[in-house]
């Protein structure tokens, strides 16, 4: 057997292996649920729906420009309430037919959350209906009891020790401040009322602001692109970078079957520190940057049998340093690109949001980044600000995409790797349309402008996006 037909076979072995990796990884069709993925469900549905619930608190006082934004953005009010009301009852369905997946302060703290939010949000009538399901415990009959006398004007005079016991295993947040306020209310006792009313009214100011800043952050920044693209025609600019790695490609199947095998070394790297890890919030360095470890082989059989036989390195094939280029051409170049990038996001969003098929509440939630410590939360930031954009950038569009540019025109080479990189993220419609537009983005960057340096910084600053939203708003 000749050496090229080893080499088949044992690219088509790759391949099989690499099917078997992605559907036990990524399997879209599998039979679980949102609920599932998530390893602190109960933490998670309180920590999202308590702020939003906190966001609205002195609403009233807020100006008709900064309600657009807001129904803009999430919906109305009305909805967002509704929608918190459904999660915690989704939550509530899931924990009692899986039992064994918590425990059950976890149940009981939900059920706290959901009968508050009912309670402030709904009429008499539901609430008592929620009420009934209170009965099963010594703690659920005191909580019970604490929003009863809390929200019926009708229930016991006497501030009783069961009322008392029950408000304080609500779990803290806006439904605890909520049901403190209407017994301090009902009690008459000012420097409560105050005090709870005060901090209620400064975290629903501080998200608000917090909002306004990153809408304001984000158009600034799709406003100066926009400048720079008409400005500047950057569509019509000749390539920056020296680099005709794209006109004069390795072959496709020397491409293709480097793709496969760093792909299954990549799983295997990342599925071996994943599994390895003993603590959920505090693991080790090694799966907290799996990014990083997982693609040096990728960039190891890149060099070695793509580049080192044409003479080249990583930095020299994919433009990855400004050499003769200007700071301000760089920056211009790809400002300009990621304003383009940004309204195309903030449409998909929307539009998918009014047609009913926006991402699931448990969809995009980090648990890592909400709840655990101050290092784990660097060190997951690095990884998906920087060694994240880095090393993607040159899997799908340095590999991916040069190696299909070898046979197929630009366009279509484009619309592959894009589709090629949204597929690992078919959660929602929203989350690929999001992601595809993204890979189109991306790789026309490379093909205008003979560089992945300008995606890379788009990248980064798309995720540093997301990563500002968890952190602002549900940390």
């Amino acid at each position: 057997m000749n050496h090229s037909k080893t080499h088949l076979i044992l690219t088509i072995a790759y391949a099989c292996i690499l099917i078997v990796l992605f559907w036990y990884l990524f399997n879209p069709f599998k039979d679980t649920t949102r609920l599932e993925e998530l390893k602190y469900l109960g933490p998670s549905a309180g920590r999202l729906m308590e702020r939003h619930m906190s966001f609205y608190e002195g609403y009233e006082n807020t100006n008709i420009v900064e309600r657009a934004l807001h129904t803009f953005l999430f919906g109305s009010q009305q909805q967002v309430q509704d929608n918190a009301i459904a999660a915690y009852a989704e939550v509530l369905e899931f924990l009692e037919k899986n039992p064994d997946t918590t425990e059950s302060w976890d149940i009981l703290n939900t059920k706290a959350r959901w009968l508050i939010t009912i309670a402030e949000l709904r009429d008499k009538e539901e609430l008592n209906a929620a009420l009934t399901r209170f009965d099963n415990n010594p703690e659920e009959e005191v909580i019970a009891a604490a929003v009863r006398y809390a929200y019926f004007d009708n229930y016991q005079q006497l501030f009783s020790p069961e009322v008392f016991t029950g408000a304080t295993m609500v779990p803290t947040g806006w439904a605890k401040d909520r049901l403190r306020l209407r017994i301090n209310t009902r009690l008459d006792k000012p420097y409560f009322i105050k005090l709870f009313s005060d901090r209620l009214l400064e975290n629903g100011q501080r998200l608000r602001q917090h909002v306004t800043e990153m809408a304001l952050s984000i158009a600034f920044v799709i406003l100066i692109g926009l400048y720079i693209m008409i400005r500047y025609r950057i569509f019509y600019i000749k390539p920056p970078w020296n680099n005709d790695i794209l006109d004069k490609p390795w072959s496709f199947y020397d491409g293709i079957a480097v793709a496969i095998r760093a792909a299954v070394y990549g799983m295997l790297i990342w599925l071996g520190l994943h599994l390895l890890s003993s603590h959920f919030f505090k693991p080790s360095i090694l799966t907290l940057w799996s990014t990083f470890f997982a693609s040096l082989p990728m960039l190891w059989l890149i060099y070695r049998h793509l580049l080192k036989p044409r003479g080249l390195n990583l930095i020299s094939a994919f433009g990855l340093s400004l050499g003769e280029v200007k700071f301000r051409d760089f920056f211009a170049l790809t400002g300009a690109l990621l304003a383009l990038e940004l309204i195309g996001l903030m449409l998909i969003g929307w539009g998918t949001w009014q047609l009913g098929l926006g991402s699931h509440w448990a969809q995009g939630i980090q648990e890592r980044l909400v709840f655990g410590p101050t290092e784990t939360v660097i060190f997951s930031v690095i990884n998906i600000i920087v060694w994240t954009p880095i090393f993607e950038e040159i899997g799908f569009r340095g590999l991916i995409y040069t190696s299909f540019r070898q046979r197929l025109s630009p366009t279509l080479a484009i619309v592959i790797s894009a589709m090629l990189f949204s597929v690992l993220h078919l959660k929602s419609l929203n989350g690929f349309l999001s992601i595809f537009w993204s890979g189109l983005i991306l790789a026309y960057a490379y093909e205008k402008y003979r560089s992945l340096l300008p995606g890379i910084l788009i990248h980064s600053v798309g995720n540093l996006l997301y990563l500002s939203t968890i952190l602002l708003f549900y940390r």
